[in-house]
């Protein structure tokens, strides 16, 4: 299956990991996507531990610019995953709030859709390590998500 067959499909039957399988970045990152069977839950989305996402290695933690490309990228497949839009999501701005120092550990975030605009739409990033309740950063996406496939 091709990228445009799967965003064909209306976004109840397109599958996180699926999206994910095709874009580069995420693969590099080692970026992976969970779903409750039922539907029930918001899309997980793990970032495991990895040399490549080391910033501070006194501690160890894990590079600023590492989490928030996965958060970043997690709010890109979330939108693909839940809204019918046929093209990857244009970002227009990305404000993250780091709150504690993430470890070189594994990495969790879901996704929650703040607004949906006629063009501009607004996701919320949430990730933390051990604890969900204990958030490592939060993040706010706009992304611009209007039917632009003409142009």
């Amino acid at each position: 299956m091709t990228l445009q067959n799967l965003l064909s499909l209306p976004p109840e039957q397109r599958q996180p990991q699926q999206l994910l399988d095709f874009i580069p970045y995420a693969q590099m990152m080692g970026v992976c996507a969970q779903v409750a069977e039922d539907g029930s839950a918001p899309i997980l989305f793990r970032l495991d531990a990895n040399e490549l996402h080391m910033g501070n290695p006194t501690l160890p933690a894990m590079h600023g610019g590492a989490l928030s490309g996965f958060m970043e990228l997690a709010a890109a497949v979330h939108l693909l995953s839940t809204m019918t839009i046929a093209r990857y999501p244009k970002l227009i701005d990305f404000a993250i709030d780091y709150l504690s120092a993430a470890r070189l550990d594994t990495v969790f975030c879901t996704c929650e859709t703040l607004r949906e605009g006629k063009n501009l739409t607004a996701v919320q990033v949430r990730a933390w390590q051990r604890d969900p309740a204990k958030p490592v950063a939060v993040g706010k996406a706009q992304f611009l998500c209007s039917d632009f496939s003409e142009s």
